[in-house]
């Protein structure tokens, strides 16, 4: 199965209704033509497996399950299992050429890579292009020799940093079997190389997160790869006297040495280091860690960056966060590891980025303020995977404000993305169901088995636990959407007069025929800058806004809006447009842009949240793209 029809067979998994092949045709760039035939393809492949796409007139596409044991040993055997399939387009054949590249140590000809390909030799030179842009970010090279061919070269660190982002860490589900997700070494090596992790974990009481531990075993996994071949890590001697003198140099060597003793791959002391960053680059949070015990090891210059990160954010929202003593000890224990990374290069990776970001928007950007903080203070650039997790931070905090501790079913969360967005999930289910549930603690997936269930009544999980357990077993995402929740009706009866509020009908434009971003964005700047509501640097402010972080958030819709407040008031312009256009890494046809208060800062949460309410709604969007009136859309949001 290519790629394309498993994108569209996962968009039909996940749809809470009916697709048009016109909206799955935005999200894929392509024809509605072209989703009818390869629907078609699809249901022949579903054929004997379960379950068939059904189609209905005027609604669109629905994927029936009729055998769901059945369905999912298809999606087991078929739908994951395509590292040998024909790249059938250029993004395709990227991942396959940096694959292919980063994973040999020897040339490769360009005649043999076309013919692997099937496509002619300018077009594979069209792509190497494309590939030499992105080793650079990793100081890599694709160096070119008359006989020989192609290989990447580089410093070795960077090599691996890049074959673990581009090779694994861009698939953001928790797998239980590692053979699903890293095909680098044999499922054998792979246990041996887990078990020896876990084990030596649990002996220096070091709790890390699921995704941390499955980065830790892949870029093991990928040492060992490497070692074999003869390429090796070399440290600065300083870095090295450094970190030999750390906790985790002692914990990585004998990590080292157990999968030494099984595998035959010998770790110099080099390599040991190099594994010994990567454990200081986790999250090593203890839960049971007592706070003064907890501030003894965080620098002092982290806590003052966190009390004036946490201060301008108070200053710009008004959350009253500054003496929240939790938050601050949070913090200073991400960025204590989050700085570890910088300093020595690290890639990170936040698999639940996009819906941060489309869930808690007010959150992200407060989590840039704490962002901009951190260059200024300790000059280090943060990106927005980092910045992410911040907004975690920020979010459960404010929802901790709102909580209230009653007696009541007992239930323990299992989190795959470590402390911060299990916390963040305990005060959203508590937030949302008061005094119906009380949650006693999170654990990891790997120390689930563990834990005694003799004082559980249940169990929340955000991955699936395929284990029987004497306690029953809810499954959730970890940014809990609708689909976990169910709409919350009664926000829009409160807050009924909302839409009214930011509505308005002069900065409403619909059906507009823009080609780009740029394009859609000076248009509304524009508008308010004739009619005398900001000046001529709030596009300049709307725009530096978006070269941090795209604020295109799935379901064809952006949400742009500036650094700096400027209007007098808050409101909402509204855009719709008659094709979607390329914002970021996504397409949009729905564009509301955020123009914020520069006086009254402190009643944005509800405006955001019927926001979200709104454009979350696939259903709702759809019908408001199709609306040629400010009337229509005006009886729509009601």
């Amino acid at each position: 199965m290519n790629t394309r029809l498993q994108k569209i067979f996962k968009e039909l998994r996940l749809a809470q209704g009916p697709l048009t092949s016109s909206e799955i045709g935005s999200l894929l760039h392509v024809s509605s033509k072209t989703i009818r035939n390869d629907v078609k393809v699809l249901n022949k492949r579903l054929e004997s497996h379960g379950a068939h796409v059904a189609s209905s007139r005027g609604k669109g596409y629905q994927l029936i399950i009729q055998n769901g044991q059945l369905l999912h040993q298809f999606i087991q055997s078929q739908v994951y299992n395509h590292r040998d399939d024909i790249p059938s387009n250029h993004r395709e054949r990227i991942n396959y050429l940096m694959e292919k590249l980063l994973m040999s140590s020897n040339y490769s000809k360009i005649e043999d890579l076309a013919d692997e390909l099937y496509i002619s030799r300018s077009t594979l030179q069209q792509d190497l292009k494309h590939i030499r842009d992105i080793l650079k970010k990793y100081n890599l090279v694709l160096d070119q020799r008359p006989y020989y061919g192609i290989k990447v070269i580089g410093d070795e660190t960077q090599i691996r940093y890049c074959i673990s982002e581009y090779l694994f860490n861009q698939q953001s589900t928790l797998k239980e079997n590692m053979d699903d997700w890293l095909g680098i070494l044999p499922e054998q090596e792979l246990n041996v190389i887990k078990n020896s992790v876990l084990f030596n974990l649990r002996k220096h009481h070091i709790i890390i997160s699921d995704i941390s531990l499955q980065n830790l075993i892949t870029h093991i996994a990928i040492a060992c790869q490497r070692i074999r071949e003869s390429n090796s890590v070399q440290m600065v001697h300083q870095h090295l006297k450094e970190i030999e003198m750390k906790k985790e140099f002692l914990v990585a060597k004998e990590i080292a040495k157990a999968i030494n003793e099984k595998l035959n791959v010998t770790f110099s002391n080099h390599e040991i280091a190099y594994l010994a960053i990567h454990l200081q680059g986790t999250k090593l949070i203890n839960p049971s860690i007592q706070n003064m015990e907890a501030i003894s090891v965080i620098d002092n210059d982290i806590q003052e960056v966190v009390k004036e990160m946490v201060k301008r954010i108070d200053d710009k929202y008004g959350f009253h966060l500054t003496n929240d003593e939790e938050l601050l000890l949070a913090l200073s224990l991400h960025l204590k590891p989050a700085i570890n990374r910088y300093k020595f290069k690290m890639n990170i990776r936040n698999p639940m980025l996009d819906d941060i970001k489309s869930n808690y928007p007010l959150s992200f950007d407060a989590a840039l303020i704490g962002a901009q903080v951190v260059q200024e203070k300790m000059n280090v650039n943060i990106d927005e995977n980092e910045i992410g997790y911040l907004a975690l931070h920020v979010e459960t905090a404010q929802e901790r404000q709102k909580k209230d501790k009653k007696n009541a079913p007992r239930c323990l969360i299992v989190c795959a993305s470590g402390l911060g967005s299990a916390k963040l999930l305990m005060y959203k289910l508590q937030s949302e169901f008061g005094d119906q549930i009380n949650i006693i603690g999170s654990t990891e997936y790997y120390n689930l088995l563990q834990q005694s269930f003799d004082n559980i009544d249940f169990i929340i999980s955000t991955i699936p636990i395929e284990k029987k357990l004497p306690i029953p077993v809810i499954q959730v995402s970890t940014i809990l959407g609708k689909t976990d929740l169910g709409k919350i009706n009664t926000l829009l009866i409160q807050k009924d007069g909302l839409s009214n509020q930011y509505l308005r009908k002069k900065y409403t434009y619909l059906q507009k025929d823009l080609g780009t971003k740029e394009e859609v964005l000076h248009f509304i700047c524009k508008e308010l800058e004739t009619d005398g509501k900001v000046d001529e640097s709030y596009l300049e402010s709307v725009l530096k806004r978006e070269s941090v972080s795209p604020t295109s958030f799935g379901n064809l819709v952006a949400i742009p809006h500036p650094i700096d407040p400027q209007t007098k008031d808050t409101f909402w312009s509204f855009v719709t447009l008659q094709k979607p256009l390329q914002w970021g890494d996504k397409p949009v046809q729905l564009i509301v842009l955020l123009n914020i208060s520069k006086n009254n800062k402190f009643d944005l949460k509800p405006m955001y949240t019927l926001l979200m309410k709104i454009l979350d709604d696939k259903n709702m969007v759809r019908t408001i793209l199709q609306c040629e009136t400010y009337g229509q859309l005006k009886n729509i949001i009601k």
